[in-house]
């Protein structure tokens, strides 16, 4: 029987937190719990310099405009737009990409902007190349997290 329930237990998290499930599906604590996690596989995982505080974080409505994510250095802050993510997957990346911003040294963004764009600005596309490295790692962290409150 015992194994029978870890089983649905599996399929159930599986389900809910899975690379392409829904994020509109998940419950305010449910976003919330995902940004603490990821949180804390980013400072453990990608790290966090001596002189930089731990960030704050939002995962909250976006206004519709295709944008997944920001981060505010003014108030240190990461913002994940749930509604603008499609998936569980696309609000972990998000947050890996928009912590990667805070640990960068942005002093240049807005000069290198305007030199490379969006697309070939060597900050987002560090920022891109390591949340594409840590998604799938951070997702299977949090599903093994999951599956450990059920048992």
């Amino acid at each position: 029987m015992k194994f029978l329930e870890h089983i649905v237990n599996h399929m159930s998290v599986m389900s809910k937190y899975g690379s392409y499930s829904y994020s509109s599906e998940l419950t305010r604590q449910e976003r919330r719990e995902i940004g603490e996690f990821c949180l804390d596989y980013c400072i453990h995982n990608i790290g966090l310099p001596r002189h930089k505080r731990i960030p704050k974080f939002s995962i909250t409505k976006g206004k519709g405009d295709g944008t997944y994510g920001l981060y505010f250095s003014d108030t240190k802050t990461i913002c994940v737009y749930y509604t603008e993510c499609k998936s569980v997957g696309d609000i972990v990346d998000t947050f890996i990409h928009e912590y990667t911003h805070h640990i960068q040294n942005l002093r240049s963004y807005n000069t290198l902007l305007r030199e490379y764009g969006y697309r070939n600005h060597p900050l987002e596309v560090e920022a891109v190349r390591i949340a594409k490295e840590h998604r799938r790692k951070c997702l299977e962290q949090f599903r093994k997290f999951k599956m450990s409150s059920y048992e």
